[in-house]
């Protein structure tokens, strides 16, 4: 008999239908999206409590998963573990700095200074303990509740509303910004900002928002194609395709208006790579209706995307001098402590010791480079466990059919975002550190979902009962 492939129509809806654990966790990440999206203070104590304080709630929705699915979940707690891995060892690092601070007060005339001491660079240190440990675990516990989508979706239609809600709050997020260009405003709305015009919507640096856009303009334009391919329409002006075609113009075009040089070079170039692998799409698989129309506005929005991005590229960069004066500091502070850096948070309290007097009354909390900023403070340890983390997951994705459109897509997006860290700070940033882990988990959980019938996909192999015909004395019928 040959083995059924094809799913019955119980069998889909018992797929399609979320279960209590899907139902909490779909809500729940649209709830913290929908703050992280909205209320984009990087650095707000009260804020950072909140995504701490959610954690737990990512254990209650393994435990609810555990209980309720359909399914053999037997690689559920391994995987949870080896994903929880890499923030566990950066928790460790953190705690075990404790024991070793550079940084000390001393007294002069009845002034208090700081005096940057000698440290042993085969131990690790912490600065600034007390106010440096929120940041780091509310981080955590962000890339905790994107995990879950790893986790627990038995199904492509959960992320398909999953998307679709998310793509909505980011179109959103990019109407109110073209609205607020045109409003006299001198901060965002809901944050204190910085003092600077480079703001955009309710990001208090438009750096912030490009990477943003960059993740989420890709995501719409990969959904505009999932319609294309999955839905037999001949006008996706009338179909969910027409609000992620918009939202791909309205997020990718914002790069026109981003002061940041390179997070807008690097949102433009995405812009236009977007555009076109629509263009191809549009011409190759699309009887559409507006067929043409639509190939010839993405080909002149990439022209223009890829025109804006040259010259953002060839703009003179004095309006940031002091960008590489703190990334050199970064890279400094590096070479002098390579295997365990300083301690998380801990770039604004020791780079004063590596700067000109000049730009310590400049904003230098950043190192305008996440990747540096990254290594000075986590060191060669903390890049080891990045990069190992980041090779085991993607070796699950290539060591099968990497034919898997949506996931490729999803992943240029997350590597546009990887580039910009080398160029900018975007990780700082909340709303971008949560986009990025979700769209990240999402594509590889999408390609999960493809390659193996969905009672499989979180099932241990199981030994096969089945003796060998070579091995069997006794007749055996196979067919009917």
């Amino acid at each position: 008999m040959k083995p059924r492939t094809e799913l019955l129509h119980r069998e889909k809806i018992l797929r399609d239908t979320f279960t209590p654990a899907e139902t909490f966790v779909f809500r729940f990440t649209l709830i913290i999206c929908g703050f992280a999206f909205f209320y984009a203070d990087p650095r707000s104590g009260w804020a950072l409590g909140i995504y701490m304080s959610a954690a737990p709630l990512c254990l209650a929705a393994l435990k609810i998963h555990e209980s309720s699915h359909p399914f053999f979940i037997e690689l559920l707690w391994p995987r949870f573990w080896l994903i929880c891995a890499p923030i566990g060892l950066l928790f460790i690092q953190f705690t075990a700095g404790l024991a070793q601070s550079p940084l000390q007060e001393i007294e002069i005339a009845k002034t208090t200074y700081l005096s940057l001491n000698a440290i042993n660079p085969w131990l690790p240190t912490s600065t600034a303990a007390q106010v440096n440990w929120l940041p780091l675990f509310s981080f955590g516990a962000l890339y905790l509740i994107a995990c879950n989508l790893f986790l627990i979706p038995k199904s492509r239609h959960f992320f398909e509303r999953l998307l679709h809600s998310l793509c909505r709050l980011a179109i959103w997020l990019a109407a109110f910004g073209y609205i607020q260009e045109a409003l006299p405003l001198e901060a965002p709305l809901l944050t204190p900002g910085t003092g600077q015009t480079d703001f955009f919507a309710l990001f208090a640096y438009d750096g912030h928002w490009a990477a943003f856009a960059l993740l989420w303009c890709v995501t719409c334009g990969a959904m505009t194609l999932l319609v294309l391919r999955s839905e037999p329409i001949h006008n996706i002006l009338k179909s969910r395709g027409r609000l992620y075609l918009m939202g791909t113009f309205l997020l990718g075009g914002s790069g026109f208006l981003v002061e940041a040089r390179w997070p807008a070079a690097l949102l433009l170039l995405t812009f236009a790579g977007v555009l076109i692998q629509l263009v191809g799409s549009f011409w190759k698989e699309s009887h559409d209706l507006h067929r043409k129309k639509i190939i010839f506005v993405c080909a002149l929005g990439a022209l223009l995307a890829l025109a804006g991005s040259t010259l953002r590229i060839l703009e003179p960069s004095s309006n940031i001098a002091s960008a590489p004066m703190l990334q050199q500091a970064a890279l400094q502070m590096f070479l002098d402590s390579p295997w365990f850096g300083w301690g998380a948070e801990s770039f604004q309290q020791v780079v004063p010791f590596y700067i000109d007097d000049a730009l310590v009354t400049m904003r230098y909390e950043r190192a305008n480079s996440d990747l540096l900023q990254f290594s000075a403070e986590f060191g060669l340890f903390g890049i080891a466990v990045a990069v190992i983390t980041l090779i085991i997951l993607m070796r699950r994705y290539f060591i099968g059919r990497t034919n898997i459109k949506l996931t490729n897509q999803l992943l240029f997006g997350c590597v546009g975002l990887l580039l910009m860290t080398g160029l900018d700070s975007p990780v700082m940033s909340p709303a971008v550190f949560i986009s990025f882990w979700i769209l990240f988990f999402t594509a590889l959980r999408w390609a999960d979902l493809t390659r193996n019938r969905v009672d499989e996909v979180d099932a241990a192999p199981r030994p096969t009962f089945v003796t060998p015909a070579s091995q069997r004395n006794v007749p055996f019928v196979n067919s009917r």
